[in-house]
C-alpha cells in the first residue's frame, strides 16, 4: 500500500474513533439524565412526585428505548474497527480483567453498601453481618448499573472467539453470520426458558438480548466510515435535517407502536444513526474552525474517552444531589431537580478525575492504564477496544 493509502486509512480510523468517542459522550449525558429521572417510581426524582406521573415515565421510557442499544452498537463498531483478533485468549482475558472486571469487583460492592446505608445504619452485629454477607450479590447475578459490565465482557468474548476461529473461513459474510446467529440464539433461548426463567436463564437471556445490538455494530462497521464521510460533506442545514428526521422517526416509533420491546429493537439502530449524525455535525463544525463548536466537540469526546469514570461515579452525585435538595428545600420544582441533578451528575465525576487522575491505585481501580508521561488522550485517537458506557434496565 502506498503512503497516500496509509495516510487515508489513518485519517479514516481517527475520524470514526473521534465520532465514537463523541457518541459515547452523548450517551453518558443521557445516562445521567435517565438516573436523575429514575428507572421507576422508587428511584430518582420520580419518587418525589405522584407515583406513575406520565411525563417522567414517558421521558425515561423514550430515552431507554434507544440509549443502551446505541452503546452496544457502538461497542461492536469499535471492536470490529480496532479490536485485535491475533491476541491470545490469555491476553484477551487479562485485558477484560483489567478494564472491566476489576472495576466491577471493587466498585459494585461500594454502590451496594452506599445504597443500603443511605436507607439507614444496621443495628447490631448480626445486622452488619447480614449486610456484609450481601456483598457477593453485587458481583453475581447482575447488580444495578453493573449489568453492563457482564454484557460487555460476554459480548466481546463471543466476538473474539468468532472472529478468531470462524471469521477467516466465512470471509466477507462473517459479520452477517454473527448477527444472524445472535438473533437466532436469543429467540431460541427465550423460547426454551419460557415465561419464568431461572436466575441463570435470565442472566444468559440478558447477554443474548444485547448481543444482537453488539452484532449489528460488527455488521455495519465496514460501511460506517464511508457513510460518515458522505454526511460530513453535506452542508450544515442538511446535516441538521438528517438529525431532525431521525429524531422524528424515534418519536414516531415510540408513540406509534404499542409493543415496547419492538420499539426498543427499532429505536436502537435509529438512535445510533441519530447520535452518529450529531457527532458528525459537531465534527464538521469543529473542523471549520468555530471555537465554540470545537470546544463542545472536545468536551463530549473527552467524556466519551473516560466513560468508565462517569459510569462508576455519576450515580453517587445524582442521588446525593437529590437528597440534599429535598432536605434543604422540600417541594422544589421538577426543573430544578432535573437541571441541578444532571449538572452535578456530570461535574462530580469530572472533579474526581481531576483530583485523582494521577493516582496509580485509583487508575487501576477504574480500569485506566498507568499514567504515561505527557498529556491525557484528547479522546480523538483510536483505541483497541471500548470502555463501557452504561444505561439502566
Amino acid at each position: 500500500m502506498g503512503e497516500s493509502g496509509v495516510q487515508g486509512e489513518r485519517t479514516e480510523s481517527q475520524s470514526i474513533s473521534g465520532d465514537l468517542f463523541c457518541m459515547r459522550g452523548f450517551g453518558i449525558a443521557l445516562v445521567v439524565l435517565v438516573h436523575v429521572l429514575g428507572v421507576d417510581d422508587q428511584h430518582g426524582v420520580r419518587k418525589l412526585f405522584i407515583p406513575g406521573r406520565a411525563d417522567l415515565r414517558i421521558a425515561y421510557d423514550f430515552i431507554h428505548s434507544f440509549n443502551m442499544a446505541v452503546m452496544l452498537i457502538a461497542a461492536g463498531v469499535a471492536v470490529s474497527a480496532f479490536g485485535r483478533v491475533n491476541r491470545s485468549l490469555i491476553g484477551f482475558l487479562r485485558k477484560k480483567l483489567d478494564k472491566l472486571v476489576v472495576p466491577m469487583l471493587i466498585w459494585a460492592p461500594m454502590l451496594l453498601l452506599m445504597q443500603e446505608l443511605s436507607a439507614g445504619l444496621p443495628h447490631g452485629v448480626r445486622a452488619w453481618g447480614a449486610l456484609l454477607a450481601r456483598v457477593p450479590t453485587a458481583w453475581f447475578p447482575v447488580y444495578a448499573i453493573f449489568w453492563f459490565v457482564h454484557v460487555l465482557v460476554w459480548c466481546t468474548l463471543l466476538s473474539w472467539i468468532f472472529r478468531r476461529f470462524a471469521a477467516p473461513r466465512l470471509g466477507r459474510w462473517a459479520s452477517l453470520v454473527y448477527l444472524g446467529a445472535a438473533i437466532v440464539m436469543h429467540a431460541a433461548l427465550v423460547e426454551w426458558a419460557g415465561p419464568t426463567p431461572s436466575v441463570m436463564g435470565e442472566y444468559v437471556s440478558l447477554v443474548t438480548y444485547w448481543n444482537r445490538f453488539f452484532g449489528l455494530g460488527l455488521f455495519i462497521q465496514p460501511a460506517l466510515a464511508g457513510a460518515c464521510q458522505v454526511l460530513s460533506r453535506r452542508s450544515a442545514p442538511r446535516q441538521l435535517l438528517v438529525s431532525l428526521g431521525l429524531a422524528a422517526a424515534l418519536v414516531a416509533v415510540y408513540a406509534g407502536i404499542p409493543d415496547y420491546e419492538l420499539v426498543c429493537v427499532i429505536n436502537g439502530p435509529l438512535g445510533f444513526c441519530l447520535l452518529i449524525s450529531l457527532s458528525v455535525f459537531l465534527g464538521s463544525r469543529a473542523r471549520e474552525g468555530g471555537a465554540v463548536w470545537k470546544a463542545l466537540r472536545g468536551r463530549f469526546a473527552t467524556v466519551g474517552s473516560i466513560s468508565m469514570l462517569f459510569y462508576l461515579f455519576h450515580i453517587y452525585f445524582v442521588s446525593g444531589t437529590r437528597l440534599v435538595l429535598e432536605h434543604l428545600s422540600p417541594g422544589l420544582p421538577l426543573a430544578v431537580h432535573l437541571v441541578v441533578g444532571w449538572t452535578m451528575g456530570l461535574l462530580g465525576p469530572w472533579a474526581i478525575y481531576l483530583l485523582l487522575k494521577d493516582h496509580p491505585l485509583f487508575r487501576w481501580s477504574i480500569g485506566f492504564p498507568p499514567r504515561k508521561a505527557g498529556p491525557e488522550s484528547s479522546g480523538e485517537q483510536p483505541r483497541p477496544e471500548p470502555t463501557p458506557v452504561s444505561s439502566s434496565v
